[in-house]
């Protein structure tokens, strides 16, 4: 969780000012790359006005500064290598950062046309794999149910933790 920070109070007759609200905006986009909602959150925060906002925040999506689509593809390749989790778990982690679902299935269709069929499979045997040490000593049963557990926590949907756990009965 992040710390409270106090609005800082931007003065009156900048609050409204779209080159001062933009430069703002570009000194954000400097450190990393964020969505939409989040720029608007963190102006808001600086105490700009909402239409001056709206207006540079729609001028820096026209010139794809600020794109959420290529936000949510580049996030889902750099998650997907990493750690081992579902489509489903990986797209509640862009809606929590304020991506809307239709860029998200965008950006998603993006990368498996850029990289090829994902496959979500391999990727739930991958977690298999990495916890069958710790749950080798249990009777199959409960752990077939644990596996099942983590699969789902990871965000794996029934259908591909089912298979991923086929042989492993």
């Amino acid at each position: 969780m992040r710390a409270f920070r106090p609005k800082r109070p931007v003065a009156a007759e900048r609050s409204a000012d779209p080159v001062a609200c933009r430069e703002a905006a570009l000194g954000l986009l400097e450190r990393t790359r964020r969505t939409r909602s989040d720029l608007s959150r963190r102006l808001d925060e600086r105490g700009f006005d909402p239409t001056a906002i709206e207006a540079v925040l729609d001028r820096l999506s026209e010139l794809k500064l600020v794109d959420d689509v290529e936000y949510a593809r580049a996030f889902l390749a750099g998650r997907w290598g990493r750690r081992a989790a579902g489509w489903r778990r990986l797209e509640q982690d862009l809606r929590a950062r304020g991506v809307a679902s239709e860029d998200i299935a965008r950006g998603r269709a993006l990368l498996v046309e850029q990289t090829g069929a994902v496959d979500e499979v391999t990727a739930a045997r991958k977690v298999v794999e990495q916890a069958a040490r710790r749950y080798q000593s249990l009777d199959p049963r409960l752990r077939r149910q644990r596996l099942y557990a983590l699969l789902t926590r990871r965000g794996f949907d029934s259908d591909v933790i089912a298979e991923a756990l086929h042989n492993d009965r």
